[in-house]
């Protein structure tokens, strides 16, 4: 519903926290929260927040079936109660306000929200957002990756201008905002999601490279025929970015890299598949906290 958000939370065992947060994120999760609870042995409650529109019912279901792939892997506590809430919108401000504080990543960036004031780093490029009820603050595994793998990228590039970048379900804009910020001539963001691409524009608006940076709505119909990128970013899904393939492959200029994270290490098999199906190889492939980075060139 307009105004609100769901949280879905369920009760963890340290044994089950991080399986189950990777989980949620990968349904879609725009963040989550962990919390003590009491009791012998003591347990963790797992809340992670969605959109309102969100359907409840396969979720729950979703969770359940993957709870019992925990417990028949022998791992304890992977039964634990779901509970679903509907909650206002301003909660979410609150609690990310509460969490949400300056993130260095990288060797030059500083994510920041917007309601910080500093003083900053001098020696770091300040990148403010504001996550609103979209997915991508830097704090989450694959963001890092993607942020880090951009600004790789873009010290490394050799051409008399700036290369140009594409991303690929731009949620907060927050890795479109730093190509541009770290050099990018000029960056294409697109998202399917009206409230990403909303809240994309008000993130950028936040920043002097607003100019050098387009937002549309959409998926990669509204690229134009015969677009060429240096750059393209996907933290997307296994099931999103797997048939998408292809058709990047056509927009990546030659010489050109494409990031893609979001995936688990139980889909790379899967994914490096569709990579090599789409003509294309892999160049680089970094792990953290049970998320995959994968920097892929063409063949």
């Amino acid at each position: 519903m307009a105004g609100t958000y769901l949280e879905v939370s369920v009760a963890a065992t340290a044994e089950t926290e991080e399986a189950l947060s990777d989980f949620l994120f990968s349904e879609g999760a725009l963040g989550l929260v962990t919390e003590d609870l009491p009791g012998q042995p003591p347990g963790i409650l797992i809340r992670a927040s969605f959109p309102g529109s969100l359907r409840v019912d396969p979720l729950r279901e979703k969770l359940r079936r993957y709870q019992a792939s925990l417990l028949a892997l022998g791992l304890p506590g992977a039964d634990g109660a779901i509970s679903v809430r509907e909650l206002p919108l301003e909660d979410w401000g609150r609690k990310w306000k509460e969490g949400f504080k300056p993130l260095a990543v990288g060797r030059r960036l500083l994510i920041v929200p917007p309601w910080e004031e500093g003083p900053f780093h001098l020696d770091r490029l300040v990148i403010r957002i504001d996550p609103a009820m979209t997915f991508g603050t830097g704090h989450h595994a694959t963001t890092r990756m993607c942020l880090e793998a951009v600004e790789a990228f873009l010290a490394g590039w050799q051409g008399r201008k700036g290369p140009v970048a594409l991303d690929v379900g731009t949620g907060t804009g927050i890795l479109a905002i730093a190509a541009a910020v770290l050099g990018a001539s000029w960056v294409l963001a697109i998202d399917t999601d009206l409230e990403a691409c909303e809240a994309a524009r008000r993130n950028l608006g936040r920043h002097s490279v607003a100019p050098h940076v387009e937002i549309r709505c959409g998926g990669i119909e509204v690229i134009e025929a015969g677009s060429r990128f240096d750059l393209i970013l996907a933290n997307l899904d296994t099931r999103t970015v797997c048939p998408l393939f292809a058709p990047l492959a056509r927009l990546l200029a030659p010489g050109g890299a494409l990031v893609v994270t979001g995936i688990t290490p139980e889909d790379e098999g899967r994914v490096t598949h569709a990579i090599h199906a789409a003509g294309l190889h892999l160049r680089a492939r970094r792990i953290e906290d049970g998320w995959l980075c994968l920097t892929v060139a063409s063949g």
